[in-house]
């Protein structure tokens, strides 16, 4: 079990990681554990989301990237896809309205699923409203799957016409986190200790982070408390 301090240590800014992605887990859990609805769960874990970024704004993280569900997640009953669908339209909406930065959707939908019109509007505004913003990247894992992301970057990179192969694959430009530094640090909620799929190929160097804590539960203080063992492991590495 993870011990947790008294109080959040204070974050050396030099520390900051370019890059941090969280894998938002805990979220039916939470509801279950408070006997409330799974709407509800889902509606405070994206709270949680919000306030968790502009911690991230606040502190000069360069990009944050969130997974949120994954391609199979929409193969669970029709009416909790349908509530997951409302959940993710206002997410996108309010954040779309917060952000500073460009937000970006990572998603390889298979094509087995039923993706509601109204979440694809949603994904196209909040992306096209933000596009121009020069603050923090924010990119949202809706559907997505790593194994895929990492499959079809490798499949555009072979098929590029400046792709020569004399070099290394260029794989980097071609996912869908291109353009973007690879995380430094994953954290993930909930006690889970896996990637679930989130950023394979990205998530090589990065360090793993795992909390006990639901995820409607995790805050800023939880966010700084990560950081600092995140500092501490990246002094000692390799030693």
């Amino acid at each position: 079990m993870q011990t947790i301090p008294a109080s959040a240590p204070a974050v050396d800014l030099l520390d900051v990681p370019r890059h941090i992605g969280f894998i938002a887990d805990g979220n039916r859990r939470w509801a279950a554990a408070h006997r409330t609805t799974v709407e509800q769960g889902f509606r405070q874990g994206a709270l949680a989301m919000h306030q968790v970024l502009e911690h991230c704004r606040t502190l000069g993280v360069g990009a944050v990237s969130v997974f949120l569900m994954s391609d199979r997640n929409f193969g669970r009953t029709v009416d909790e896809v349908a509530t997951l669908v409302d959940v993710l339209v206002d997410l996108l909406n309010t954040e779309a309205a917060a952000s500073t930065g460009p937000i970006r959707v990572l998603a390889q939908f298979s094509g087995n699923y039923f993706i509601d019109d109204r979440l694809t509007a949603a994904i196209k505004r909040a992306e096209a409203g933000t596009a121009d913003r020069p603050g923090m990247a924010v990119c949202l894992g809706i559907g997505y799957d790593g194994r895929a992301d990492a499959v079809q970057a490798v499949a555009r990179a072979l098929r590029s016409p400046d792709y020569d192969e004399r070099y290394e694959l260029p794989v980097h430009d071609f996912l869908s986190t291109r353009g973007l530094p690879d995380p430094d640090l994953i954290i993930r909620t909930s006690g889970e200790r896996r990637l679930s799929g989130f950023l394979l190929y990205q998530a090589a160097d990065a360090t793993l982070h795992f909390d006990d804590r639901q995820w409607p539960d995790y805050t800023a203080e939880a966010l700084d408390e990560a950081l600092a063992v995140h500092a501490e492991q990246r002094r000692t590495f390799g030693t």
